[in-house]
């Protein structure tokens, strides 16, 4: 379970979060929608421990995040998170497959289970011809859909996705969808997502809202 209190968040001493609160529990699927500007990158960055707020406090199953260390954070992130951000963040100087593998590597979860289950997800993904390529040579959405690879594939307990079919056509959205539907119904992960989309909010079983840092909805 993840739970919010009251998280505030400024920048350059304009307020984005203005006292969110909220809990997501184990298992859920929950879509986060609001206009440009809403805070909604920036609450995602802060449940995942990237981002420390100003005010309030982050919980996952009742453990404050702002009272682990850099080595706990990290392992959090490598073993029961997987995220992916807006911009992707794929390492440049890896190849795709190593790019997909990175924190099950660093998290020391790579074995023979991970490797069948990447290649599950590169053929549901249509990303095979790719895996020697680096992400200077891909497209945006081949970008975003080894991000998405990448977040899966050590099978965490919670994903969280900032606008993950931003970049893709409407087919491979659907693909998309349908794989996140299926990790959350068939194997329990909690799957967080930002989206404008309202197709691809109704995917998740519960809609909030955001508007001017406040839930509204």
């Amino acid at each position: 379970m993840i739970t919010a209190e009251n998280i505030v968040k400024s920048y350059h001493g304009e307020q984005v979060l203005k006292g969110v609160s909220l809990t997501v529990e184990d298992g859920e699927f929950v879509s986060i929608m609001g206009e440009s500007g809403s805070g909604k990158s920036t609450l995602l960055s802060i449940l995942g421990g990237f981002l420390t707020p100003d005010g309030g406090r982050v919980l996952w199953d009742g453990t404050p995040l702002s009272s682990l260390t850099e080595a706990r954070l990290f392992a959090l992130r490598s073993t029961r998170l997987g995220f992916v951000f807006q911009f992707f963040r794929l390492v440049p100087t890896l190849r795709v497959r190593d790019n997909m593998l990175l924190p099950a590597t660093l998290g020391g979860r790579v074995g023979a289970d991970t490797e069948d289950y990447l290649s599950e997800l590169v053929d549901r993904l249509q990303l095979g011809h790719l895996l020697g390529k680096y992400p200077t040579e891909l497209s945006g959405g081949q970008c975003q859909r080894v991000a998405i690879v990448r977040a899966l594939v050590y099978r965490p307990e919670t994903v969280i996705l900032d606008e993950p079919t931003g970049a893709l056509d409407s087919g491979m959205e659907g693909r998309v969808m349908a794989l996140l539907r299926h990790v959350n119904e068939k194997e329990g992960t909690t799957v967080i997502q930002v989206t404008h989309s309202q197709a691809v909010a109704a995917y998740g079983r519960r809609l909030i809202r955001l508007s001017d840092g406040e839930i509204c909805g």
